[in-house]
């Protein structure tokens, strides 16, 4: 990612999150680029998720400082190459309704082995609510049921995340 960001010109993801922030062109393709790559419009078979810290770095950019509240899920196949990425719901300032039959539908279509959810706290506060960790458990246990595995759902503020898996929120070995 450094490679990157040193040929657009941005000594660390924090002066690309300023760039986007207040309209930089060359920040703003960027963003565009990621997120082409992952919705697939970039195909190539070696697109795999490899870095946690690049994916929540594209999805604290892309999300991070929304004043709506956004779901997005990321459908991974059993190499972890990612086959479907998309914005599911959008909300208001503090909520978004999910509709977990739409989460399946998209799971199976796709293919799907895994998904990660994410979606963004405006208010900056990431800590999960009751809702968030009752449908993410809720879904869990859906998505188990037609073979996919949960791999993780991220909060996402501007420059900070919160991690269901690693807070042991969800539990998919």
């Amino acid at each position: 990612m450094k490679k990157i960001l040193d040929s657009l010109g941005f000594k660390s993801v924090g002066a690309l999150r300023k760039a986007v922030k207040n309209g930089d062109e060359n920040a703003l393709e960027f963003l565009h680029l990621m997120e082409e790559f992952l919705k697939g419009g970039i195909k190539s078979q070696d697109i795999t998720v490899r870095g946690k810290a690049d994916f929540i770095n594209y999805l604290n950019l892309q999300m991070g400082y929304l004043k709506h509240e956004e779901f997005k899920a990321v459908f991974l196949n059993s190499s972890n190459q990612i086959v479907l990425n998309e914005t599911l719901f959008c909300g208001t300032i503090d909520r978004s309704v999910v509709y977990p039959r739409l989460i399946i539908e998209k799971a199976i279509l796709s293919g799907a082995k895994g998904v990660i959810f994410v979606h963004n706290h405006p208010s900056g506060n990431l800590t999960p609510s009751k809702k968030d960790i009752e449908l993410t458990l809720e879904m869990q246990e859906l998505l188990d049921k037609v073979d996919v595995k949960l791999l993780d759902h991220y909060i996402v503020s501007e420059t900070e995340n919160f991690s269901f898996y690693e807070n042991g929120l969800i539990d998919y070995l």
